[in-house]
């Protein structure tokens, strides 16, 4: 079977145009027509529609399209396997990550990386608001979530973010310790206001997850808002530890409810499964992967 043709049928889908797939693959259309059509004898099935406007996959074309660009990455990989390539990566990678966890946890592998791979460039979106990654044009988004429901893009796990329930002795003295998850209901607490399920909290015991639709205080998109109303002994608070490790461990604020946990999220790397992944990208994610399976890295998260 012809690579060259499955390239161009794989690039056909991606740009949704016939015409726009063969200047990007410096070729006329008509070459990239041919392609298409012998692909299409050789296995005795129709894969692309054309119209006036454009090209879209049969539904055989949107199969052979996904196992294509599997058998293409796995080329790029062999290639650069034999060759050492991937020693001098260039180029642009467009990245958009949390905020606050890049103020805290992710400037250091950053910096660490560039230092590697110092002919690569960055253009970063640094935002706690979900971002539209295909639509922005994206090769990579990193986001901490415990359930990911965006189908259009693959996901890698790169570290678990583990999230506690906790108050200050001022608080708790003022208002009473909670002791079941009803309790929580009569208490101050304050909202992240970028999840899409703001006012439910879930916590979880014996591989049971309940819900607790929390009454709040204070609605925003900031957690740092949200640990400084901890602080202060006016909220009772759930965050990621990443916030507020250094006052767990000196005992400024303490676990509330520690018979229940809150489920563990990630932070995740993502990408348009409809791409092959370029190899900077590639690279980037294995980095990242790579310095948070260092005990001394994650010990805060």
């Amino acid at each position: 079977m012809d690579l060259l043709a499955i390239r161009t049928f794989c690039r056909a889908v991606e740009e949704g145009n016939l015409t726009a797939a063969a200047k990007s693959l410096h070729i006329t259309k008509s070459v990239a027509s041919r392609r298409i059509h012998l692909l299409e004898e050789e296995l005795c099935t129709k894969l692309l529609v054309r119209t006036t406007r454009g090209v879209t996959p049969t539904d055989a074309g949107a199969l052979f399209y996904e196992r294509g660009i599997a058998i293409l990455a796995d080329i790029e990989d062999t290639k650069q396997s034999v060759t050492g390539a991937g020693k001098d990566i260039t180029g642009t990678i467009r990245l958009t990550a949390p905020r606050s966890f890049t103020d805290m946890n992710l400037k250091a592998p950053l910096t660490a990386f560039m230092a590697q791979y110092p002919d690569l460039t960055f253009e970063m979106n640094l935002t706690d608001e979900r971002v539209d990654i295909i639509g922005g044009g994206y090769d990579l988004g990193l986001r901490i979530a415990n359930k990911l429901e965006d189908t259009s893009l693959i996901a890698k796990k790169i570290v678990p973010i583990r999230t506690h329930l906790v108050a200050s002795h001022d608080y708790l003295e003022k208002h009473g310790t909670p002791q079941n998850l009803d309790d929580l209901k009569n208490h101050r607490c304050p909202l992240y206001a970028n999840l899409p399920a703001a006012h439910q909290w879930l916590f979880q015991k014996d591989g049971v997850v309940e819900g607790v639709r929390i009454n709040s205080v204070l609605m925003s998109n900031s957690g740092l808002m949200q640990l400084e109303t901890a602080l202060m002994g006016q909220t009772i608070v759930i965050l990621p530890r990443f916030f507020m490790h250094s006052y767990m461990e000196d005992g400024t604020l303490q676990e509330v409810l520690t018979n229940w946990s809150v489920p563990l999220s990630h932070l995740y790397a993502l990408y348009p499964q409809k791409r092959l992944l370029p190899l900077k990208v590639r690279v980037l994610i294995d980095f990242l992967a790579t310095w948070y399976a260092h005990p001394n890295n994650c010990d805060s998260l």
